[in-house]
C-alpha cells in the first residue's frame, strides 16, 4: 500500500502510494513517515516529501480529510511537498490535500515534481539546509 525510500544526502523522502487506503493504513503510513523524517532531521536537514500517487485508487472521503488535517498538523512538517499522479480523479483528490498548504504542489510526473522540490536547494543550498523546522 505504500513504500518509502529516503535519500539522506538530499533529505528527500519518496513515497509510493498504491491501492485503497483505510484510516488504520494512514496511521501506519504516518508512523513510517515520522520515522523517516526523524532520520533526515538527524543529519541536520529538513526533509522534503515526494509522493507518487500514480498507482493509488480513489480514496474514501475520510482518508482524504485525514490527510488534509495531517498536512496542517504533522509535528515534523516537510519543507516542501510535491505529489504527482497521471490519473484525473486521483489528481482531483490530491489537489484537495495540497490546497491546505502553500508549500505543497501537484504535478503530472516525477520529473516536474522533483524539479520543483529541488529548485530552492539548487538556488540557495546553504539556506535550504539550514531552514528551521516548522
Amino acid at each position: 500500500m505504500h513504500t518509502i525510500t529516503t535519500d539522506l544526502d538530499t533529505g528527500i523522502i519518496e513515497v509510493e502510494a498504491s491501492g485503497f487506503w483505510t484510516i488504520p493504513h494512514v496511521e501506519g503510513f504516518l508512523r513510517d513517515l515520522d520515522g523517516e523524517a526523524r532520520r533526515v532531521l538527524a543529519t541536520g536537514k529538513r526533509h522534503m516529501l515526494l509522493g507518487n500517487f500514480s498507482r493509488s485508487a480513489i480514496q474514501p472521503q475520510e482518508v482524504v480529510a485525514m490527510l488534509q488535517r495531517v498536512a496542517l498538523t504533522i509535528p515534523l512538517k516537510s519543507r516542501k511537498v510535491a505529489l504527482f499522479t497521471d490519473g484525473k480523479l486521483a489528481r482531483l483528490q490530491v489537489k484537495r490535500i495540497v490546497a491546505v498548504r502553500d508549500d505543497m504542489a501537484v504535478f503530472d510526473d516525477r520529473t516536474s515534481a522533483m524539479t520543483w522540490l529541488l529548485a530552492d536547494a539548487l538556488a540557495h543550498p546553504a539556506a535550504a539546509a539550514a531552514s528551521p523546522p516548522a
